[in-house]
């Protein structure tokens, strides 16, 4: 199966190469890219970084509780006021005219429906904004599970709306960044978002295990590694379903669709060589986890396949949705058992569709009868040269 990558577009094949922008183009990634990563990343990783402090007896205690409230609110109204622009600029909701010029007419029921539907859009992203402001403002003066639960949805929402619009900005669409990209909704585009999904799952399940058995042996052999000794969800402080619910969605958003897509898709349209956006994805997504101490660095495991199966297959919603659905399994399972048996569940289903994307959609390379379409012949023969004669004599 040809692959495309998740940058490529229209635009970028008649424009020219996707890997050379113009200089303004690149520069203008760049900034954008790394300001995305501040509003993402500062929270998680300022927080990280104060736990792994105290993990490691430096007196860090009482800094995230004074921080974190306020880094949250102005994360929060950073995202919000930076996506009303973009979407002010795309959409013309504020068309710029001179100070007593009356405004045009006939432009036609076309510019009119997209300019109302660009004033609705506008409205409903400072109407986000407001709430997740307000709810972030509230959750400051006094702590509460519902306004943490309300500011993390709403900011949740903002975040995966400039990740497209960016995406949009920079000619790659929210189809180039892998939401319901060319042949999505085909049987083979369906199979495959399956394949993503399961993997995801299974990669953030064998990670888990992997970080667990970290955490068990290395206080054994070596004793002066920061290594946390409570459970995961007793150290992120989750105040209820609603507000683990909550976190749980950034976290999907914030290490795949930014880590993952965001930072592939901005990293490329600014120039940066690939292996360096793989570790920044990496590095961040490790540094978001330092309050789990050393083995925080078993997250490179589930972010180096995520990455590897963005780049081969361009999905960025299943890839989404694997690693959502299965925080909610590990923290909603009843037991240990439940949850493994969740995993087989989710493993074989995963093998099923691999077993029926071979059989029904096999590259045209693999030498099957049915990867071939019909009425070809097995040759090299292309449509557009004749086929050979057959030869009636020996041999020349």
């Amino acid at each position: 199966m040809a692959h495309r990558p998740p940058h490529t577009t229209a635009a970028h094949r008649i424009a020219g190469p996707p890997d050379r922008p113009p200089p303004d183009g690149r520069r203008r990634a760049a900034r954008d890219l790394r300001w995305l990563l501040l509003v993402t990343c500062a929270v998680p990783v300022a927080g990280s970084a104060a736990d792994f402090a105290l993990l490691a007896g430096a007196p860090a205690d009482g800094w995230s509780g004074a921080v974190l409230p306020w880094l949250r609110l102005l994360c929060s109204l950073a995202t919000g006021c930076w996506l009303a622009r973009l979407v002010a600029d795309r959409t013309g909701a504020r068309p710029a005219r001179r100070p007593g010029q009356a405004p045009e007419r006939g432009r036609g029921r076309g510019r009119g429906q997209g300019q109302g539907q660009g004033q609705g859009q506008l409205r409903t992203v400072l109407a986000l904004t407001a709430l997740a402001c307000a709810a972030r403002f509230a959750d400051l003066i006094r702590a509460g599970e519902a306004q943490s639960a309300v500011g993390g949805v709403a900011t949740t929402v903002l975040l995966a709306w400039l990740c497209g619009e960016l995406a949009v900005s920079h000619g790659a669409g929210w189809r180039g960044l892998g939401v319901a990209p060319s042949g999505a909704r085909t049987p083979q585009g369906r199979l495959t978002a399956v394949l993503v999904f399961g993997a995801v799952f299974v990669l953030a399940y064998t990670t888990v295990v992997w970080m667990a058995h970290l955490r068990m042996s290395l206080p054994a052999a070596a004793p002066w590694l920061p290594v946390l000794h409570e459970a995961q969800s007793s150290a992120l402080g989750w105040r209820g379903p609603a507000d683990m619910v909550a976190n749980v969605l950034f976290t999907g958003i914030a290490e795949e669709m930014v880590l993952v897509g965001a930072v592939v898709v901005l990293g490329r349209a600014a120039g940066r060589p690939l292996w360096a956006l793989c570790a920044l994805s990496l590095l961040l997504r490790v540094a978001g986890h330092l309050y789990l101490g050393v083995p925080g660095v078993a997250l490179v495991l589930l972010g180096a396949c995520s990455l590897f199966l963005y780049l081969h297959r361009g999905r960025l919603v299943p890839l989404v949705a694997g690693h959502i659905a299965y925080d909610l399994a590990a923290t909603l399972a009843p037991s240990p058992e439940a949850l493994n048996t969740w995993v087989l569940g989710v493993l074989l289903g995963t093998g099923a569709a691999f077993a029926a994307w071979l059989h029904w959609f096999a590259p045209a390379g693999s030498g099957t009868a049915r990867s071939r379409p019909r009425g070809r012949s097995h040759g090299r023969e292309s449509a557009g040269r004749p086929p050979r004669p057959a030869r009636t004599g020996g041999l020349r």
